[in-house]
Protein backbone atom coordinates (compact mmCIF):
# COMPACT_ATOMS: atom_id res chain seq x y z
CA UNK A 1 0.00 0.00 0.00
CA UNK A 2 2.83 2.36 0.88
CA UNK A 3 4.71 1.43 -2.27
CA UNK A 4 1.60 2.07 -4.31
CA UNK A 5 1.12 5.56 -2.88
CA UNK A 6 4.78 6.33 -3.34
CA UNK A 7 4.61 5.25 -7.00
CA UNK A 8 1.56 7.38 -7.72
CA UNK A 9 3.13 10.33 -5.93
CA UNK A 10 6.21 9.99 -8.06
CA UNK A 11 4.09 10.12 -11.19
CA UNK A 12 2.30 13.23 -10.02
CA UNK A 13 5.58 14.91 -9.29
CA UNK A 14 7.23 13.63 -12.46
CA UNK A 15 5.86 13.61 -15.95
CA UNK A 16 2.20 14.12 -15.01
CA UNK A 17 2.84 16.83 -12.41
CA UNK A 18 5.43 18.81 -14.39
CA UNK A 19 4.31 22.09 -15.99
CA UNK A 20 3.51 21.94 -19.72
CA UNK A 21 6.42 22.67 -22.01
CA UNK A 22 6.23 26.11 -23.56
CA UNK A 23 6.62 26.42 -27.32
CA UNK A 24 10.13 27.33 -28.40
CA UNK A 25 9.30 30.57 -30.21
CA UNK A 26 12.93 31.58 -30.66
CA UNK A 27 13.77 28.22 -32.15
CA UNK A 28 10.82 28.48 -34.55
CA UNK A 29 11.92 31.96 -35.59
CA UNK A 30 15.47 30.77 -36.23
CA UNK A 31 14.28 27.82 -38.30
CA UNK A 32 11.96 30.01 -40.38
CA UNK A 33 14.13 33.13 -40.49
CA UNK A 34 14.67 32.90 -44.24
CA UNK A 35 10.96 32.45 -44.96
CA UNK A 36 9.97 35.32 -42.67
CA UNK A 37 12.64 37.61 -44.05
CA UNK A 38 11.63 36.83 -47.63
CA UNK A 39 7.97 37.42 -46.79
CA UNK A 40 8.76 40.86 -45.36
CA UNK A 41 10.88 41.63 -48.44
CA UNK A 42 7.98 40.74 -50.76
CA UNK A 43 5.41 42.67 -48.74
CA UNK A 44 7.43 45.92 -48.86
CA UNK A 45 8.72 45.49 -52.41
CA UNK A 46 6.09 47.73 -54.13
CA UNK A 47 7.12 50.65 -51.90
CA UNK A 48 10.59 50.86 -53.49
CA UNK A 49 10.16 48.92 -56.75
CA UNK A 50 7.48 51.17 -58.27
CA UNK A 51 9.60 54.37 -58.10
CA UNK A 52 12.61 52.49 -59.57
CA UNK A 53 10.74 50.95 -62.50
CA UNK A 54 10.69 54.06 -64.68
CA UNK A 55 14.37 55.08 -64.39
CA UNK A 56 15.47 51.45 -64.88
CA UNK A 57 13.02 50.93 -67.76
CA UNK A 58 12.02 47.60 -66.18
CA UNK A 59 8.46 46.92 -64.95
CA UNK A 60 9.63 45.34 -61.70
CA UNK A 61 6.25 44.58 -60.09
CA UNK A 62 4.78 43.39 -63.38
CA UNK A 63 7.72 41.02 -63.86
CA UNK A 64 7.73 39.88 -60.24
CA UNK A 65 4.22 38.51 -60.72
CA UNK A 66 5.63 36.09 -63.29
CA UNK A 67 8.60 35.31 -61.04
CA UNK A 68 6.12 34.13 -58.41
CA UNK A 69 4.33 31.94 -60.96
CA UNK A 70 7.54 30.40 -62.28
CA UNK A 71 8.86 29.94 -58.74
CA UNK A 72 5.87 27.69 -57.97
CA UNK A 73 6.39 25.45 -61.00
CA UNK A 74 10.20 25.48 -60.57
CA UNK A 75 9.89 24.33 -56.95
CA UNK A 76 7.72 21.43 -58.09
CA UNK A 77 10.28 20.49 -60.74
CA UNK A 78 13.07 20.78 -58.17
CA UNK A 79 11.30 18.31 -55.90
CA UNK A 80 11.22 15.86 -58.80
CA UNK A 81 14.68 16.47 -60.26
CA UNK A 82 16.77 17.90 -57.46
CA UNK A 83 15.49 15.88 -54.52
CA UNK A 84 14.06 12.69 -56.07
CA UNK A 85 16.57 12.54 -58.93
CA UNK A 86 14.00 11.98 -61.71
CA UNK A 87 14.86 13.90 -64.88
CA UNK A 88 11.91 15.68 -66.51
CA UNK A 89 11.94 17.75 -69.68
CA UNK A 90 8.17 18.03 -69.90
CA UNK A 91 7.17 20.15 -66.93
CA UNK A 92 5.84 22.77 -69.32
CA UNK A 93 3.12 20.28 -70.28
CA UNK A 94 1.52 20.42 -66.82
CA UNK A 95 1.91 24.19 -66.83
CA UNK A 96 0.02 24.38 -70.12
CA UNK A 97 -2.64 21.90 -68.98
CA UNK A 98 -3.32 24.01 -65.88
CA UNK A 99 -3.45 27.23 -67.90
CA UNK A 100 -5.88 25.90 -70.48
CA UNK A 101 -8.06 24.12 -67.91
CA UNK A 102 -8.69 27.26 -65.86
CA UNK A 103 -8.96 29.48 -68.96
CA UNK A 104 -11.52 27.26 -70.70
CA UNK A 105 -13.60 26.64 -67.57
CA UNK A 106 -13.84 30.35 -66.78
CA UNK A 107 -14.44 31.59 -70.35
CA UNK A 108 -16.61 28.84 -71.85
CA UNK A 109 -18.28 27.13 -68.90
CA UNK A 110 -18.64 30.17 -66.66
CA UNK A 111 -16.74 28.92 -63.63
CA UNK A 112 -15.49 31.59 -61.20
CA UNK A 113 -11.73 32.03 -61.14
CA UNK A 114 -11.41 30.89 -57.54
CA UNK A 115 -12.93 27.57 -58.65
CA UNK A 116 -11.19 27.35 -62.04
CA UNK A 117 -7.67 27.35 -60.54
CA UNK A 118 -8.37 24.41 -58.16
CA UNK A 119 -9.82 22.55 -61.15
CA UNK A 120 -6.57 23.25 -63.00
CA UNK A 121 -4.67 21.64 -60.13
CA UNK A 122 -6.93 18.58 -60.17
CA UNK A 123 -6.71 18.09 -63.93
CA UNK A 124 -2.91 18.42 -63.86
CA UNK A 125 -2.79 15.88 -61.02
CA UNK A 126 -4.97 13.52 -63.06
CA UNK A 127 -2.56 13.75 -65.98
CA UNK A 128 0.26 13.17 -63.52
CA UNK A 129 -1.40 9.95 -62.35
CA UNK A 130 -1.95 8.79 -65.94
CA UNK A 131 1.64 9.58 -66.98
CA UNK A 132 3.34 8.30 -63.80
CA UNK A 133 4.22 4.91 -65.43
CA UNK A 134 7.01 6.69 -67.35
CA UNK A 135 8.89 6.73 -64.04
CA UNK A 136 9.73 3.08 -64.67
CA UNK A 137 12.31 4.43 -67.10
CA UNK A 138 15.63 5.81 -65.91
CA UNK A 139 18.27 8.25 -67.04
CA UNK A 140 18.14 9.50 -70.60
CA UNK A 141 15.21 7.18 -71.38
CA UNK A 142 13.12 9.03 -68.79
CA UNK A 143 14.34 12.37 -70.16
CA UNK A 144 13.28 11.41 -73.69
CA UNK A 145 9.89 10.14 -72.49
CA UNK A 146 9.10 13.37 -70.63
CA UNK A 147 10.35 15.39 -73.60
CA UNK A 148 7.94 13.48 -75.83
CA UNK A 149 5.16 14.13 -73.30
CA UNK A 150 5.74 17.87 -73.57
CA UNK A 151 5.73 17.75 -77.36
CA UNK A 152 2.48 15.73 -77.43
CA UNK A 153 0.71 18.23 -75.16
CA UNK A 154 2.00 21.15 -77.23
CA UNK A 155 0.73 19.60 -80.49
CA UNK A 156 -2.62 18.79 -78.86
CA UNK A 157 -3.09 22.39 -77.72
CA UNK A 158 -2.20 23.67 -81.18
CA UNK A 159 -4.23 21.24 -83.31
CA UNK A 160 -7.41 20.76 -81.26
CA UNK A 161 -8.84 24.06 -82.45
CA UNK A 162 -12.42 23.12 -81.52
CA UNK A 163 -11.37 23.07 -77.88
CA UNK A 164 -8.29 25.24 -77.46
CA UNK A 165 -8.70 27.70 -80.34
CA UNK A 166 -5.41 26.58 -81.86
CA UNK A 167 -2.96 29.37 -82.64
CA UNK A 168 -5.74 31.92 -82.02
CA UNK A 169 -5.59 30.96 -78.35
CA UNK A 170 -8.06 31.79 -75.61
CA UNK A 171 -8.90 35.46 -75.14
CA UNK A 172 -10.70 37.57 -72.55
CA UNK A 173 -9.69 35.35 -69.65
CA UNK A 174 -11.07 36.81 -66.40
CA UNK A 175 -8.86 38.56 -63.88
CA UNK A 176 -7.69 36.80 -60.74
CA UNK A 177 -10.31 36.90 -58.03
CA UNK A 178 -11.39 35.63 -54.65
CA UNK A 179 -15.06 35.13 -53.72
CA UNK A 180 -16.93 38.41 -54.19
CA UNK A 181 -13.78 40.34 -55.18
CA UNK A 182 -12.07 40.71 -58.57
CA UNK A 183 -8.41 41.72 -58.54
CA UNK A 184 -7.59 44.04 -61.43
CA UNK A 185 -4.63 46.12 -60.23
CA UNK A 186 -1.04 45.09 -60.85
CA UNK A 187 -0.20 45.42 -57.16
CA UNK A 188 -3.18 43.29 -56.17
CA UNK A 189 -2.13 40.57 -58.62
CA UNK A 190 1.42 40.78 -57.27
CA UNK A 191 0.27 40.14 -53.71
CA UNK A 192 -2.18 37.43 -54.80
CA UNK A 193 0.51 35.46 -56.64
CA UNK A 194 3.15 35.85 -53.96
CA UNK A 195 0.84 34.89 -51.08
CA UNK A 196 0.15 31.65 -52.94
CA UNK A 197 3.86 31.24 -53.77
CA UNK A 198 5.00 31.79 -50.17
CA UNK A 199 2.50 29.22 -48.92
CA UNK A 200 3.84 26.74 -51.49
CA UNK A 201 7.44 27.50 -50.53
CA UNK A 202 6.67 27.04 -46.83
CA UNK A 203 4.93 23.70 -47.42
CA UNK A 204 7.68 22.43 -49.72
CA UNK A 205 10.35 23.48 -47.21
CA UNK A 206 8.57 21.45 -44.54
CA UNK A 207 8.20 18.54 -46.95
CA UNK A 208 11.91 18.27 -47.78
CA UNK A 209 12.76 18.28 -44.05
CA UNK A 210 10.22 15.54 -43.32
CA UNK A 211 10.42 11.78 -43.60
CA UNK A 212 9.24 11.97 -47.20
CA UNK A 213 12.04 14.43 -47.98
CA UNK A 214 14.62 12.05 -46.54
CA UNK A 215 13.14 9.25 -48.64
CA UNK A 216 13.45 11.42 -51.77
CA UNK A 217 17.10 12.17 -51.02
CA UNK A 218 17.77 8.49 -50.42
CA UNK A 219 16.39 7.36 -53.78
CA UNK A 220 18.27 10.20 -55.47
CA UNK A 221 21.52 8.78 -54.17
CA UNK A 222 20.72 5.14 -54.95
CA UNK A 223 17.37 3.54 -55.61
CA UNK A 224 18.76 0.10 -54.77
CA UNK A 225 20.12 1.27 -51.40
CA UNK A 226 16.91 3.19 -50.65
CA UNK A 227 14.79 0.11 -51.34
CA UNK A 228 17.08 -2.00 -49.17
CA UNK A 229 16.50 0.49 -46.34
CA UNK A 230 12.74 0.07 -46.63
CA UNK A 231 11.89 3.11 -48.77
CA UNK A 232 8.92 2.41 -51.10
CA UNK A 233 10.80 3.71 -54.14
CA UNK A 234 8.02 3.37 -56.71
CA UNK A 235 5.39 4.98 -54.45
CA UNK A 236 7.66 7.91 -53.52
CA UNK A 237 8.53 8.61 -57.16
CA UNK A 238 4.88 8.59 -58.18
CA UNK A 239 3.83 10.88 -55.32
CA UNK A 240 6.56 13.41 -56.08
CA UNK A 241 5.70 13.30 -59.80
CA UNK A 242 2.01 13.94 -59.06
CA UNK A 243 2.87 16.75 -56.61
CA UNK A 244 5.13 18.32 -59.25
CA UNK A 245 2.29 18.08 -61.78
CA UNK A 246 -0.13 19.70 -59.31
CA UNK A 247 2.22 22.65 -58.71
CA UNK A 248 2.63 23.00 -62.47
CA UNK A 249 -1.16 23.11 -62.84
CA UNK A 250 -1.46 25.71 -60.08
CA UNK A 251 1.19 27.91 -61.70
CA UNK A 252 -0.44 27.50 -65.12
CA UNK A 253 -3.83 28.54 -63.78
CA UNK A 254 -2.36 31.68 -62.22
CA UNK A 255 -0.44 32.44 -65.42
CA UNK A 256 -3.57 32.28 -67.58
CA UNK A 257 -5.43 34.81 -65.44
CA UNK A 258 -2.43 37.12 -65.21
CA UNK A 259 -1.88 37.17 -68.97
CA UNK A 260 -5.59 37.05 -69.87
CA UNK A 261 -4.61 35.55 -73.23
CA UNK A 262 -2.85 32.25 -73.89
CA UNK A 263 -1.88 30.36 -77.02
CA UNK A 264 0.02 27.07 -77.56
CA UNK A 265 3.29 28.80 -78.45
CA UNK A 266 3.62 29.92 -74.84
CA UNK A 267 3.88 26.26 -73.79
CA UNK A 268 6.38 24.93 -76.32
CA UNK A 269 9.42 22.87 -75.43
CA UNK A 270 11.30 26.13 -74.84
CA UNK A 271 9.22 26.64 -71.69
CA UNK A 272 10.29 23.27 -70.31
CA UNK A 273 13.92 24.11 -71.08
CA UNK A 274 13.51 27.44 -69.28
CA UNK A 275 12.09 25.68 -66.23
CA UNK A 276 14.96 23.20 -66.17
CA UNK A 277 17.38 26.12 -66.44
CA UNK A 278 15.72 27.81 -63.46
CA UNK A 279 16.23 24.67 -61.36
CA UNK A 280 19.79 24.03 -62.52
CA UNK A 281 21.04 27.59 -62.22
CA UNK A 282 19.30 28.18 -58.90
CA UNK A 283 20.48 24.93 -57.41
CA UNK A 284 19.03 21.46 -57.30
CA UNK A 285 18.03 20.23 -53.85
CA UNK A 286 17.31 23.83 -52.91
CA UNK A 287 13.77 25.17 -52.57
CA UNK A 288 15.01 28.75 -52.37
CA UNK A 289 17.38 28.17 -55.24
CA UNK A 290 14.31 27.64 -57.42
CA UNK A 291 13.08 31.11 -56.49
CA UNK A 292 16.47 32.63 -57.36
CA UNK A 293 16.61 30.76 -60.67
CA UNK A 294 13.06 31.81 -61.56
CA UNK A 295 13.90 35.43 -60.83
CA UNK A 296 17.12 35.40 -62.84
CA UNK A 297 15.67 33.73 -65.95
CA UNK A 298 12.48 35.84 -65.87
CA UNK A 299 14.32 39.15 -65.48
CA UNK A 300 17.02 38.32 -68.05
CA UNK A 301 14.93 39.28 -71.14
CA UNK A 302 13.78 42.47 -69.38
CA UNK A 303 17.38 43.43 -68.68
CA UNK A 304 18.34 42.79 -72.30
CA UNK A 305 15.40 44.91 -73.49
CA UNK A 306 16.50 47.76 -71.20
CA UNK A 307 20.13 47.79 -72.41
CA UNK A 308 19.50 50.09 -75.43
CA UNK A 309 17.96 52.65 -73.07
CA UNK A 310 20.95 52.41 -70.74
CA UNK A 311 23.79 52.23 -73.25
CA UNK A 312 22.34 53.84 -76.37
CA UNK A 313 23.80 51.36 -78.86
CA UNK A 314 24.00 47.57 -78.44
CA UNK A 315 24.91 44.71 -80.81
CA UNK A 316 22.20 43.65 -83.23
CA UNK A 317 21.91 40.18 -81.71
CA UNK A 318 20.95 41.68 -78.34
CA UNK A 319 18.05 43.49 -79.98
CA UNK A 320 16.92 40.12 -81.37
CA UNK A 321 17.41 38.29 -78.09
CA UNK A 322 14.19 36.28 -78.43
CA UNK A 323 15.59 34.59 -81.54
CA UNK A 324 18.57 33.28 -79.57
CA UNK A 325 16.88 32.63 -76.23
CA UNK A 326 17.00 28.83 -76.51
CA UNK A 327 20.70 28.88 -77.37
CA UNK A 328 21.50 31.25 -74.51
CA UNK A 329 19.61 29.07 -72.03
CA UNK A 330 21.59 26.06 -73.24
CA UNK A 331 24.88 27.92 -72.74
CA UNK A 332 23.77 28.96 -69.23
CA UNK A 333 22.99 25.33 -68.35
CA UNK A 334 26.38 24.12 -69.65
CA UNK A 335 28.36 26.80 -67.83
CA UNK A 336 26.47 26.21 -64.59
CA UNK A 337 26.94 22.43 -64.73
CA UNK A 338 30.67 22.83 -65.45
CA UNK A 339 31.60 25.53 -62.94
CA UNK A 340 28.81 25.35 -60.33
CA UNK A 341 27.12 21.94 -60.63
CA UNK A 342 25.22 22.56 -57.39
CA UNK A 343 23.75 25.80 -58.72
CA UNK A 344 24.60 29.41 -58.05
CA UNK A 345 22.97 29.64 -54.62
CA UNK A 346 24.62 26.51 -53.20
CA UNK A 347 27.84 27.38 -55.01
CA UNK A 348 27.96 30.79 -53.35
CA UNK A 349 27.23 29.24 -49.95
CA UNK A 350 30.02 26.69 -50.48
CA UNK A 351 32.36 29.49 -51.54
CA UNK A 352 31.63 31.45 -48.35
CA UNK A 353 32.19 28.32 -46.25
CA UNK A 354 35.46 27.67 -48.11
CA UNK A 355 36.71 31.19 -47.44
CA UNK A 356 35.83 30.90 -43.75
CA UNK A 357 37.25 27.42 -43.26
CA UNK A 358 40.72 27.27 -41.76
CA UNK A 359 41.02 23.60 -42.81
CA UNK A 360 40.28 24.05 -46.53
CA UNK A 361 41.31 27.60 -47.41
CA UNK A 362 45.17 27.77 -47.25
CA UNK A 363 45.15 31.56 -46.80
CA UNK A 364 42.77 31.27 -43.88
CA UNK A 365 44.92 28.51 -42.40
CA UNK A 366 48.00 30.70 -42.53
CA UNK A 367 46.13 33.51 -40.82
CA UNK A 368 45.04 31.16 -38.05
CA UNK A 369 48.57 29.79 -37.62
Amino acid sequence: MIASNGGSGKKRGGSYGSPPRRPDWMGMLRRNALLLGFTVFIMVMPAWAVPLSKPLSIPIILTMRLVGVYAIVAVGLNLLMGYAGQVSLGQGAFFGIGAYTSALLTTKVGFPVWLGIPCAILVAMLFGVLLAPVLRLKGHYLAMATLAMGIVVFVFLREMTWLTGGNDGVRNIPHLSVPFLEITSTRGEFYYVWIVAIIVLALCSRLVDSRVGRAMRALHQSEVAAEAMGVPVSAVKKRVFILSAALGGLAGGLFAHLQRFIDPNQFSILLSISLVTMVVIGGMESVWGSVFGAGLITFLPKLVEALPRWLGEVPDWLERYSNYEGMILGVIIMLTMVFMPSGITKGMVDLVRWRRSSFVNPFRRKAVD
